[in-house]
């Protein structure tokens, strides 16, 4: 029998590693912002670009991940304050067309301001009849460190202005490149030494550091001007460094602000738009996270030249095999690295710019970066235009079964396929996702513990796997299992006979179908008959909302066969009780803040849609209830809520108001 695991890819349990991921971020984020960080930048937004991934995959947002609010609670000598407006991050990308598409795709009537993006410890000064009575650190957010005794000695931050009205300004307290130079001996970089200098508790010692504040926003002051390019204005006529901006932004605009920034010293790791109309931008609301006003453009690093040395490919459920670069070995911050995926055979000849029939050669130069994915990416290939090269062709055999592959070119994109219905390869990564945690969650059968069973002849199709009891003697004397391990595995497959439609249909591995989409199936069909019927009358899926062509295809030609057997033999649906089942009809709701009674926001939105009600991320007129803890939050959701008369309610008013 094939040993199969040189020809399956490593997956951990995808709930434990967005758990594991959120956890790395915010102990990172908490060592950041305290001036002593352990790893880069870079390697911070790696993770946090790989979280956004797998959150938007899974619609897994767990109530502390850095994605939904800044995380941090500070651990210091310093007085703690509470802020008078919420101090949120921006949104991001490392795509520069994303970031133009941004603001275009919101309104493209309205002007945006380009500002560079300072790379230094935000801080918020607040004036009261034209005295500085306040300065603060961002820290969680919501609660700062009060550094008014050392804001009181830089010399860029003015202690009296000519403005009796309240002025709140935020901006950035950064060390320039150019003074960085008298100190660069005992620091790593700007940043953590102008973060460790405003936390001094003596402010002779913070004068001596010679910092800079430079203001890019005012929150609250100059309320006779709607334009945020005439506030900037206005702080630089009182005193203030103000950023340099642009009043519009386009690749001309991206080079004038690196060198304005360059040429003053400003330490940078990216840009910002903003929309100039502020009411306007205000409309637009805010995440837990960040403002839509604002979003953000990080630099890239510069890709890493290596050699590729080969091609290898990995056999998915669906029978498509994905080309994976293997090049000489180099490190990517700290990480080591030598392969990297290339998506489909498209992608591959595209990147490495090669002929149908193959994919790269030996020895042609490769760069990669990791851009916004943890697995490397390959950003483009050397073609030297020599007439001979050792190309890698692409397989004629599946490296499972050795069953002839075929080229299927799908409106331009082209995957090789492995057709064989009776592939073990398919058959594991196939079976491993039935038995998943979106699936139907029997815990205990790893893709290394279904490789055994398929080696030992048990297994070979869905129904096997509940019929495994039959082998339940000779189980418990395998090496490496044991009376214990077996009951628990049998126990779990017991279990999973009581599913919900959702989990089956994702289950059973149709697809373009994930878990998300089965909820969205379910909303239109009660049950997996009533799907069969629409499939077998020919119901046309694209009646659905957010049904294209392809996925009313793919609903309508897979083969539903062993899906039919098993659902008659061994599973039984779960359903809400029917006087329940539609008690949240027609109602929207927007959670936000942190959860006491559910384990994340997609445990009680899950419940809320097993109700029949909705869930959306920001408010609008069609919010029916806004679920807080917090109903006395400032928090800007809060705040539009109690603005339109939405009533916010906590999870104890929802629990005992809708599911009592």
């Amino acid at each position: 029998m094939v040993n199969l695991r040189n020809f399956i890819l490593k997956q951990e349990n995808i709930e434990d590693y967005i758990n594991k991921l959120v956890d790395f971020l915010n102990y990172h984020t908490k060592l950041y912002d305290q001036g002593t960080p352990e790893i880069s930048d870079y390697e911070w937004d790696e993770k946090y670009y790989e979280l956004v991934r797998l959150e938007n995959e899974t619609g897994l947002y767990l109530s502390n991940s850095p994605t939904q609010k800044v995380v941090y609670n500070m651990v210091n000598n310093l007085n703690k304050i509470k802020h008078n407006h919420e101090m949120l991050s921006l949104a991001k990308t490392k795509d520069w067309h994303e970031f133009l598409l941004y603001f275009h795709n919101i309104d493209t009537s309205k002007s945006v301001v380009g500002m560079p993006k300072l790379d230094g410890l935000t801080c918020s000064l607040k004036y009261a009849d034209g005295i500085l009575v306040s300065a603060e650190t961002r820290g969680d957010g919501v609660i700062g460190e009060d550094i008014l005794h050392n804001a009181k000695v830089i010399k860029s931050i003015p202690k009296k202005i000519n403005y009796k009205e309240e002025l709140i300004v935020d901006g950035e307290i950064i060390c320039t490149t150019y003074n960085f130079e008298n100190f660069k001996e005992e620091y790593a970089n700007p940043r953590n030494f102008a973060s460790g200098s405003i936390r001094l508790l003596d402010p002779k010692e913070c004068e001596k550091r010679n910092l800079t504040f430079v203001a890019w926003n005012v929150i609250k002051g100059f309320q006779e001007t709607n334009s945020f390019m005439q506030k900037l204005t206005e702080l630089y006529n009182l005193g203030f460094i103000v950023t340099p901006w642009t009043s519009s932004f386009d690749w001309d605009a991206k080079e004038f602000l690196i060198d304005q920034a360059k040429e003053k010293g400003f330490p940078i790791d990216g840009l910002v738009g903003r929309f100039d109309d502020i009411e306007f931008g205000e409309s637009l609301g805010a995440t837990g996270h960040h403002p839509r006003a604002a979003y953000a453009f990080k630099f890239y690093d510069e890709a890493i030249e290596t050699e590729l040395l080969d091609i290898e490919w990995s056999l998915g459920k669906t029978g498509v095999l994905t080309p994976i670069a293997k090049f000489k070995q180099i490190s990517l911050e700290g990480t080591q690295v030598e392969r990297a995926s290339l998506h489909n055979l498209s992608v591959a000849q595209e990147t490495l710019n090669t002929p149908h029939s193959a994919c790269g050669w030996r020895g042609q130069k490769v760069y990669i970066t990791k851009r916004n994915q943890i697995i490397p990416q390959v950003e483009w290939a050397e073609d030297d235009n020599e007439y001979t090269k050792f190309y890698f062709e692409v397989p004629h055999f599946c490296p499972i079964c050795g069953s002839t592959l075929k080229i299927k070119d799908n409106n331009g994109i082209k995957n090789v396929i492995c057709s064989n219905n009776s592939c073990q390869g398919k058959l594991i990564n196939k079976l491993d996702a039935f038995c998943g945690r979106n699936g139907l969650n029997i815990k205990g059968l790893s893709k290394m513990t279904l490789e055994k069973l398929i080696n030992w002849g048990w297994v070979n199709n869905y129904e096997d796997i509940f019929e495994l009891f039959n082998y339940k003697n000779e189980w418990e004397k395998k090496e490496g299992f044991g009376k214990k391990s077996v009951e628990n595995i049998l126990i779990a497959i017991t279990k999973s006979c009581n599913s919900d439609l959702p989990h089956f249909l994702t289950a059973i591995n149709i697809p373009l179908i994930s878990l998300e989409t089965a909820k969205e199936i379910c909303k239109n069909v009660k049950s997996y008959d009533e799907l069969r019927e629409k499939v077998i009358n020919g119901f046309d899926f694209t009646e659905w909302k957010g049904f294209g062509e392809e996925k009313a295809k793919s609903l309508r030609n897979f083969d539903y066969t062993e899906a039919d057997i098993i659902m008659n033999k061994y599973i039984s649906i779960k359903t809400v009780k029917k006087e329940n089942n539609n008690k949240l009809n027609n109602l929207t709701f927007v959670i936000t803040g942190t959860l006491n009674n559910y384990k994340n926001r997609t445990e009680l939105k899950n419940i809320i849609e097993g109700f029949g009600g909705k869930v959306t991320s920001s408010i609008s007129s069609n919010t029916n209830y806004l679920i807080n803890n917090d109903i006395n939050s400032t928090s800007s959701k809060n705040k539009v809520a109690k603005a339109n008369g939405i009533p916010i309610i906590t999870e104890k008013d929802f629990i005992e108001k809708f599911l009592t």
